[in-house]
Order: structure tokens, then C-alpha cells, then sequence
């Protein structure tokens, strides 16, 4: 039998992709820049980014949750 797909939960697993492929990035970009970049702005943009994408994640967790606690009982 098919299983239906809990989009909240697949779309809080693309964002903690999505943050592990920006401190990847981040960190690449760190080791391959030039002088150009400031670094401070380069951390700061992707901290940034990480805990609003993970605070988001949280929340699409939570809502899975909540669906999935619902449709049991």
C-alpha cells in the first residue's frame, strides 16, 4: 500500500540540507577567496542564514508533528 508523503517533514529535510550546504559552501568560499571578501560579512551572512533556515526547519518539524499526532488519534 502507498504511504502518503508528509510534505512538512520533506520540506524541513530540504532545508537541513539546504543549511549543511551553506556552512559547506561558506566554508569553501572562506578557504578559496580571495582578499576581496570580507570574511566578517562571509560568516555573518551565513550564520545568518543557518539559524533562520534551522529556525524555519523547527517549525515545519513542529507543524509534521502536530499533522501526524492528529491523523493517529
Amino acid at each position: 500500500m502507498r504511504e502518503k508523503i508528509n510534505i512538512y517533514e520533506k520540506f524541513g529535510d530540504f532545508l537541513l540540507n539546504l543549511i549543511q550546504l551553506v556552512v559547506g559552501g561558506i566554508i569553501f568560499a572562506a578557504i578559496a577567496a580571495d582578499k576581496s571578501i570580507n570574511s566578517i560579512v562571509l560568516y555573518s551572512s551565513a550564520v545568518f542564514t543557518v539559524i533562520f533556515l534551522l529556525l524555519i526547519a523547527i517549525v515545519i518539524y513542529r507543524i509534521s508533528n502536530k499533522n501526524n499526532k492528529t491523523k493517529k488519534g
